[in-house]
């Protein structure tokens, strides 16, 4: 073999090399970057904290918590309230996502980022209108005066 032979053979050698060390810190970045993603919780609560939401990497409602106080909103009003408290749970985890592949991105591990990445949707501050905020709900008709839950919540007037 020449002299111009063996260098061009070590170049050669010194690319594929750096293509195969390339190609594996990708890999590993994607499967850092799935983990990430997997682990993602998005949550968020109403002004008050009465309407609490958490949700996944994708925005499935994982857990939604209502106060005791709920019990006295209007049901159109507590429907509001509860949809716009999961929007915005959905838009903090959409954010933590974008955040981990653009990151990836910055670093020079992806050219752009992926498609399937939502945009987070459009939130505002959530209010739930409750009658009187601090004082205990007045006792209705049929609630019992020993502790633990009704006997059904379901056979009660509507709130």
């Amino acid at each position: 073999m020449t002299e111009d032979a063996q260098a061009r053979a070590a170049r050669l050698r010194a690319q594929a090399e750096e293509g195969i060390a390339t190609a594996d810190r990708r890999q590993n970045a994607r499967e850092w970057a799935e983990k990430q993603v997997a682990a993602v919780r998005g949550t968020a609560a109403s002004e008050h904290g009465d309407v609490r939401a958490t949700v996944d990497h994708s925005g499935l409602l994982l857990r939604l918590e209502l106060s005791p106080l709920t019990k006295q909103a209007k049901q159109d009003d507590l429907a509001h309230a509860i949809t716009a408290v999961v929007r915005q749970a959905t838009a903090d985890a959409r954010n933590q996502v974008r955040e981990v592949y653009v990151r990836l991105q910055n670093e020079g591990v992806i050219r752009a980022l992926p498609p399937f990445l939502l945009p987070a949707p459009e939130t505002g501050a959530v209010t739930l209108a409750l009658p009187v905020r601090g004082n205990s709900p007045s006792k209705r008709a049929g609630d019992h005066a020993e502790e633990g839950p009704p006997d059904s919540w379901l056979k009660e007037e509507p709130w």
